[in-house]
């Protein structure tokens, strides 16, 4: 088979089509645009193509109001779209749902028009009441038996129905975001205090369709809503409003997006997009594989890593694609301890008590820190195409990093001495004993699937042993990995990554000791430490500072504070390139961000008007 019938076969196969059958036909034009549509300044396409994407995991749900991983979110970003979004090359808030606003002289009240006109994937109209459903199910009281709202004995504050990380976002000074129809396409919101973020937060969250969740929102069914399950059996129920709607799912295959055919989005001709008929998915092994599929033109676009850019680099003439080179990546790598003093139901801590008390000592994750050689690890990993991290924001922020927080060279030698001034000591092997003669050991946990990941982890082993202290690697799914974090936390130590970039308001559930992704210990009650006490101090002051360089050093005080106390051992950022088919038009590649952000302008010049009608 020659290459270009095999990627023919390919693309039909990832869209669940026999190899011998035609691709189901894409109907344009069948509903006329809102009045509100959006024109996009966009060159005018033509319609047709399959944009194929390979991807090394899965997502979890379609429920955005669930969703915690990346995987998930970036598809439902594809499905449903917010009120607000942002502009990634200005890092301005800009409309979506929302045609237009206006804020009140006290920065407390903020009015949103929604387009009039815009509908669901499945023909019914956006409203108002759209809007104020989604706040409703994200701040919606768990009750008890005799149907009044319960609190937390400890704290006060209701429980939630179904939490979320958005009950904290949307939580500002102190108090759940107040909000109210005014119209039937228009919204208000208020907050107890000015809020300087909140354009750039309202945008967050897709609007979720009432007509299709509310019964699941009242029977307490809704983290059930929207599951992987619907996509397989029943994809049309996941009414979009983004430029794409489920087609089909099939999992450790692909999954197969269709465009909405009540987009809100037309270009300069009037022709609703997005132009292109398929939007594939195709599940792979590894990161690794995704790479190759790329570089052998068997995909579309890819972020290519920094270790993988030379030979990657190689191919582009062949398969005809560029390489972006972006500088360093928006996300960062890190380990860290298991600092939560809870128990499970049957008593049982979660971090055996002596372990607890050595990885709750700054001291010693300050010796870890100058025990692991990220100068090796840029070597070796990124062929030198990589960035010591000495922060929590990464330097590809521009706008937010803080250049001056707290450095930690490799030293271990002089981890040895800080370890040994804390009263652990070494056996006449080299081992570490703690100050009552426990084996310094742990268990580390990380996701398989990443050739990087699985070396970093190698590398943190082996440093360690350098120091005596005996680390047991273990190698899990992501989902099981994810499960331990957040629900069981039945793990010592681990390492993964976050996505960056952007405001920081948009990393609160990260930072603020209440957070859901305050992995080392989430949710807390009230700050288990006086630094974490005093980082939701900060994060309360720079929502309400207006003066930008008031707002700056507010956030470098809190880079600061995240450096000295090391709750995460940072690693490094890689440099970012992506790349992309050089078929593709309209393609603008923004300093941050993903590389198709404006997917839906894509268009591929050599298809015929006639490929999609």
């Amino acid at each position: 088979m020659t290459f270009p019938a095999a990627k023919t076969a390919l693309i039909l196969l990832a869209a669940g089509l026999c190899a011998c059958s035609r691709p189901p036909e894409i109907r344009r034009g069948e509903f006329p645009l809102p009045a509100d549509a959006e024109i996009s300044e966009c060159t005018p396409g033509n319609y047709g193509g399959v944009f194929v994407l390979a991807a090394s995991q899965e997502p979890k749900t379609f429920n955005p109001l669930i969703a915690t991983d990346a995987y998930s979110s970036q598809i439902i970003d594809l499905i449903l779209s917010p009120l607000v979004t942002v502009d990634p090359f200005t890092m301005n808030p800009i409309p979506a749902l929302a045609k237009s606003w206006t804020i009140s002289e006290d920065k407390k009240t903020y009015r949103f028009d929604l387009r009039e006109g815009v509908k669901f994937s499945d023909g019914v109209e956006i409203t108002a009441d759209d809007v104020i459903f989604t706040f409703e199910t994200i701040f919606a009281p768990s009750l008890g038996e005799d149907g009044k709202p319960l609190a937390d004995k400890s704290t006060g504050r209701p429980l939630l129905r179904y939490p979320s990380r958005y009950a904290g976002q949307y939580t500002i000074g102190g108090e759940p975001v107040k909000f109210r129809k005014t119209g039937k396409y228009s919204v208000e919101f208020s907050t107890k205090k000015a809020y300087a973020p909140f354009l750039t937060d309202i945008g967050f969250v897709g609007i979720l369709p009432k007509h299709r969740l509310e019964k699941a929102a009242a029977d307490g069914s809704f983290q059930q809503a929207w599951s992987t399950q619907t996509a397989i059996s029943n994809p049309s129920e996941i009414a979009a409003s983004g430029p794409f709607q489920i087609f089909s799912y099939k999992p450790g295959e692909r999954l197969a997006l269709k465009p909405n055919p009540h987009y809100w989005r037309a270009d300069k001709k009037g022709n609703r997009l997005p132009y292109i008929d398929f939007l594939i998915y195709k599940f792979v092994a590894d990161a690794n594989t995704s790479t190759i599929l790329f570089a052998t033109g068997q995909c579309d676009a890819s972020n290519v890593g920094a270790n993988d850019y030379a030979w990657v680099k190689n191919y582009a003439e062949t398969y005809k694609f560029k390489i972006y080179e972006r500088g360093p990546d928006t996300g960062i790598f890190f380990v860290w301890f298991n600092l939560n003093p809870g128990s499970a139901e049957d008593g049982k801590p979660y971090v055996a008590p002596h372990k607890l008390k050595w990885f709750s000592n700054p001291e010693f994750r300050r010796a870890v820190m100058k025990a692991v050689d990220r100068d090796g690890l840029i070597k070796s990993v990124w062929f030198g195409r990589a960035r010591k991290l000495d922060g929590i924001i990464s330097p590809a922020n521009k706008k937010w990093h803080n250049p001056d927080t707290p450095k930690y060279s490799y030293d271990p030698e002089s981890a040895r001495r800080m370890l040994v001034s804390q009263g652990f000591s070494y056996d006449a092997s080299g081992r570490l004993l703690d100050p009552q003669k426990n084996r310094v050991e742990f268990e580390f946990i990380v996701a398989d699937g990443s050739q990087n990941a699985t070396a970093m982890s190698t590398t943190f082993v082996e440093n360690m042993r350098a120091i005596g202290i005996e680390v047991r690697l273990k190698f899990m799914d992501f989902g099981t990995m994810i499960s331990k974090i957040d629900n069981t936390f039945e793990y010592e130590a681990a390492l993964m990554g976050f996505t960056g970039g952007g405001d920081p308001s948009g990393g609160k559930a990260i930072y603020r000791s209440d957070g859901f992704l305050h992995v080392w210990n989430p949710r807390q009650k009230s700050p288990a430490t006086e630094w974490e006490r005093r980082v939701d101090e900060i994060m309360d002051a720079q929502e309400v500072e207006f003066d930008p360089a008031r707002r700056k050093a507010l956030v470098d005080e809190m880079q600061n504070i995240f450096s000295r106390e090391l709750p995460l051992l940072f690693l490094v950022t890689p440099m970012s390139y992506s790349g992309v088919s050089e078929k593709w038009r309209n393609v603008r590649v923004p300093p941050v961000g993903s590389v198709i952000w404006n997917i839906d302008e894509l268009y591929d010049p050599s298809e015929s008007e006639g490929g999609g009608k």
